[in-house]
């Protein structure tokens, strides 16, 4: 048998703070202050507090995450945003992904707002 949910699915708590968007999946909290919003339809939340807006967009886990633009993806961590389209944020916090296409993960306070290629890690390279 298949079941169909067209509006969206939410485990634990619904977010008083959310507008849901259509086809849908949270999975979150008791507490429907804390608990995750995925606005943008086709998008996916888990964790606590973390927010898909984009279309197509996920947020893995983590507390605090936002995953804005289409199709964009949050591993984890704290406080992180993956604004481009097609970006995405792998743990750490406070990283800030605004340009399409575009990757980060570890670290903390790595705002990639001209980012036109991938970081690898914000440990730096040196040539032995």
């Amino acid at each position: 048998a298949m079941f169909r949910f067209p509006k969206g699915v939410v485990v634990g708590a619904r977010s008083s703070r959310c507008t849901y968007g259509e086809a849908t999946l949270s999975v979150s909290t008791e507490d429907d202050t804390l608990g995750n919003c995925p606005e943008g339809d086709g998008s996916v939340t888990f964790g606590r507090s973390n927010t898909a807006s984009g279309k197509w967009s996920s947020v893995l886990g983590g507390y605090g995450n936002t995953a804005s633009g289409s199709y964009s993806s949050i591993s984890g961590g704290l406080d992180n945003t993956a604004s481009g389209e097609s970006s995405s944020v792998s743990g750490g916090s406070s990283k800030v992904v605004s340009s399409d296409n575009a990757s980060v993960f570890g670290g903390e306070d790595n705002f990639e707002k001209e980012l036109k290629s991938n970081i690898l890690s914000d440990i730096p390279f040196t040539k032995d």
